[in-house]
């Protein structure tokens, strides 16, 4: 980050007055801005600069006396006296709601809600840099919380990033030595009589680590996201997974293949043509080929969104939101993006119980997707009850532990069988 040395020398007065006893706290406060791409590309490159110059003045006016210092990536930072981090976090809390007003630029109101994080100058810090890396540690897990959020830095964020850069590091190699591998779980026609007729699978990435052993996706998938790593991590996936579908249609097994897309992904430019290069290079029939997207994803700038699934779609693939009741989707917007499937999240599907009210949520659900012309996928099923339970609403297909876990294509070639049928799991093995 490229700091004016005068913003170093504040830094570093503060931890010497805290280090020395000072009567007064002293608070570093780092201000990010999100949605700014999302504003250059519809009001042009203008745009985010008329925000950033107009959240200046905001803090200039609501911190008077206070350096206010632009810092590279679209952040502010500011150093300010506080007797203690409630102080602090209530200043936070204004400077989210303050920067989350809508700017005007060339008569149109925009917004960038903004992410803050916070330091304490305490006796115990070494100097201004570690102030400013802890101070960097809370913003960005106020980032990966939501836009529109303040964090107070904590030291466990410090080992998070510490973790998150060690994971980044050994991800970049992991190619190089094959660490990373696809499997599959089966997805089954719930609607057939004995609702064990195997259809598809959905492909899942996995990490293996020489000396650590497996590295659970969500521990791993969100630091590439974040890195850029998910680029070529999902391209990968998405090859490999034609590739193998292609494959096992050839041996009279034509099954749909389900792959997950990444907010990042999707959003970035020429996610398109991409998949059209890897259908024409492995030669899967496109309308085998099922793109799983997250609530969060189709969330974001639902109109350039909903442009960008309807190319998608031309290419002949199908289109679902996943894990549908986990995130941020609004029910308003779900025909906007002309869905072909949606898949019920498995936090509802586990929580069915003799109640009602939750498989009233589920029938609601379903009876939504149906209506919008969606079939309805539910996954993490895993006992009987649960799928007896999901036949009653009328879903459609299934996925869990209890038709079997993702597995390595030597070990799928059992749940290739001629009559189509998987061999369900026990709950024990489950």
């Amino acid at each position: 980050m490229d700091i004016h040395a005068d913003f170093f020398a504040e830094l570093d007065a503060a931890v010497t007055s805290a280090r020395n006893g000072g009567r007064r706290g002293t608070a570093l406060l780092l201000v990010g801005l999100g949605r700014l791409d999302f504003i250059d590309r519809n009001l042009g490159l203008g745009g985010g600069d008329a925000v950033l110059e107009s959240v200046q003045v905001l803090l200039r006016n609501q911190l008077p006396g206070v350096s206010i210092h632009r810092l590279r990536d679209a952040r502010y930072g500011m150093i300010v006296p506080c007797d203690d981090s409630a102080e602090a976090m209530n200043l936070a809390h204004r400077l989210v709601a303050l920067c989350s007003s809508p700017h005007c630029f060339n008569g149109r109101d925009v917004f960038s809600p903004p992410f803050i994080g916070v330091a304490m100058a305490r006796s115990d810090r070494e100097n201004g840099t570690t102030l400013l890396k802890d101070a960097l540690a809370a913003m960005d897990e106020a980032r990966r919380s939501h836009l529109g959020c303040a964090r107070l830095y904590d030291p466990a964020m410090a080992s998070q990033m510490d973790s998150d850069f060690h994971i980044e590091n050994n991800m970049r190699s992991a190619f190089e030595t094959d660490q990373f591998h696809v499997v599959y779980q089966p997805l089954v026609d719930l609607t057939s009589p004995d609702a064990n007729r195997l259809i598809g699978f959905e492909a899942l990435l996995r990490w293996t680590r020489p000396d650590l052993g497996p590295i659970p996706p969500d521990r791993f998938i969100p630091v590439a996201e974040t890195c850029g790593l998910i680029i070529g991590l999902g391209h990968y996936v998405l090859w490999t997974a034609c590739r193998q579908q292609v494959e096992w249609a050839a041996k009279g097994r034509p099954v749909t293949m389900s792959v997950n897309l990444s907010p990042v992904q999707l959003m970035s430019a020429g996610i398109e043509d991409a998949i059209t290069e890897v259908v024409a290079e492995t030669g899967i029939d496109p309308t085998f080929l099922k793109l799983e997207l997250t609530e969060t994803a189709l969330a974001t700038d639902p109109l350039v969104m909903a442009e960008k699934l309807g190319r998608l779609r031309r290419i002949g693939v199908s289109v679902g939101v996943d894990d549908f009741g986990s995130g941020y989707s609004s029910l308003g917007q779900l025909d906007l993006f002309g869905l072909d499937f949606m898949k019920i999240d498995k936090s509802l599907i586990q929580r069915l119980g003799p109640s009602g009210r939750q498989t009233e949520l589920v029938r609601l659900t379903a009876a939504l997707a149906k209506h919008l012309g969606m079939s309805v996928v539910a996954e993490g099923i895993e006992d009987d009850e649960h799928l007896q339970a999901l036949r009653k609403l009328g879903i459609d297909v299934g996925q869990g532990y209890l038709f079997g876990r993702p597995a390595p294509p030597d070990q799928i070639v059992q749940w290739l069988l001629p009559n189509g049928m998987t061999p369900r799991a026990k709950l024990s093995e489950a």
